[in-house]
């Protein structure tokens, strides 16, 4: 994933956490983790659900986290032993879609604004299925970016960075309409899914949030819109901004299902 100018990967990582935190809970919730439990956290990042998570469970249980960052997994770990529950969590570098442990193996299993990067997202939930004991709880929460939006009277404009941000900016961007067909077709039970509509009134964060920056000069680039519209266009948010009007919003899907006997 690209990261805002002058901003970090951790700083961006931070940024969005923060802006959902409540799903993060709720997926806890859906995950049934208790006390005892092994769990799989499937693009763990920095070990922003890894730690809460090996709160929950305790020294009794096991939290691993995989994601293919490198210095993602060395800042997990030193989060992991400044938090006091490294002797019971792990962090390791690897792709989910050949996830490195037998099957039958965890509780639950979750994933976060992962399959918006992969190229086969049906590997990816087959294997987060295939390590999951039968009755465990597979949970993916996922962002579809085409329902991004930001009230503005440059509709064309708007359509167009998006659509480009979609297709361009992402392996799959429409992925989080795609995971309740997927779900189904994998055989899980007992599917839930549930709704996470975050929105901004602050236009830096929105920026940040939406990856504007490296989403407009792509687009530029690509001829997508001119230099002209794109000057118009950061005009009109800058000044629905200053006259503290600036709105965006967009929607994530939280799908939750049962490994079937």
């Amino acid at each position: 994933m690209a990261h805002t100018k002058g901003h970090s990967q951790a700083d961006y990582l931070k940024l969005i956490a923060e802006m959902v935190a409540r799903y993060k809970q709720r997926t806890y919730e859906l995950m049934g983790v208790a006390p005892g439990q092994r769990v799989l956290d499937v693009g763990c990042g920095p070990g922003t659900d890894t730690i809460p998570l090996a709160k929950i469970v305790g020294a009794g249980g096991q939290v691993i986290g995989i994601d293919v960052a490198e210095q993602q997994i060395e800042l997990a770990q030193r989060r992991s032993v400044e938090a006091g529950v490294q002797n019971w969590t792990e962090h390791r570098l690897g792709d989910g879609s050949s996830l490195p442990f037998d099957a039958n193996y965890f509780d639950s299993a979750r994933s976060e604004r992962v399959f918006q990067h992969t190229d086969s997202p049906d590997r990816l939930l087959s294997e987060m299925i295939r390590v999951t004991k039968v009755g465990g709880q597979i949970v993916v929460l996922d962002t579809d970016w085409s329902t991004m939006t930001v009230d503005t009277e440059l509709v064309d404009i708007e359509q167009r960075i998006k659509r480009f941000h979609v297709e361009k900016g992402f392996r799959n961007g429409y992925s989080g309409r795609k995971l309740y067909r997927m779900f189904v077709e994998s055989g899980l039970e007992d599917i839930s899914v549930e709704i996470a509509p975050t929105y901004v009134t602050d236009y830096q964060i929105g920026r940040r949030g939406a990856l504007l920056d490296e989403t407009e000069e792509a687009a530029l680039a690509a001829g997508v819109i001119s230099q002209e519209e794109l000057d118009v266009w950061r005009l009109a948010l800058e000044n629905s901004d200053l006259r503290g009007m600036y709105f965006a919003a967009i929607l994530q899907m939280m799908v939750s299902g049962r490994k079937p006997k």
